[in-house]
């Protein structure tokens, strides 16, 4: 009978260190889990942030490209031309909606 105790204690007592390893491992899962969800949006904010530089880059380039390329001036009436057929098309947008609303 005392070795059925000694093995029953045995055994209760690896139980419990199991328990509490099980305890710990979920706890450590729990806070990765939390880290992995923080990374994961930390890299999806610095991606849309590279494309927002990357674009503001291309639009640099290009700005700079155009000034090297011809006058100033010039660059200046083609922007003030392309402000008046963006606003022009917003017109003829804005009637056709008009028409089609009736």
């Amino acid at each position: 009978m005392a070795a059925f105790l000694t093995l029953y204690h045995q055994i209760e007592t690896k139980l419990f260190k199991i328990k509490q390893i099980v305890e710990e491992k979920t706890e450590e899962n729990k806070t990765l889990k939390k880290n992995l969800t923080t990374a994961l949006d930390k890299i999806e904010y610095l991606e849309n942030e590279n494309r927002l530089l990357c674009d503001k880059n291309k639009i640099l380039t290009i700005t700079k490209t155009a000034l090297y390329k011809e006058d100033k001036k010039q660059t200046e009436k083609k922007i003030e031309k392309l402000v008046r057929d963006i606003d022009h098309c917003m017109e003829l947008l804005n009637s056709m909606q008009w028409k089609t609303d009736l």
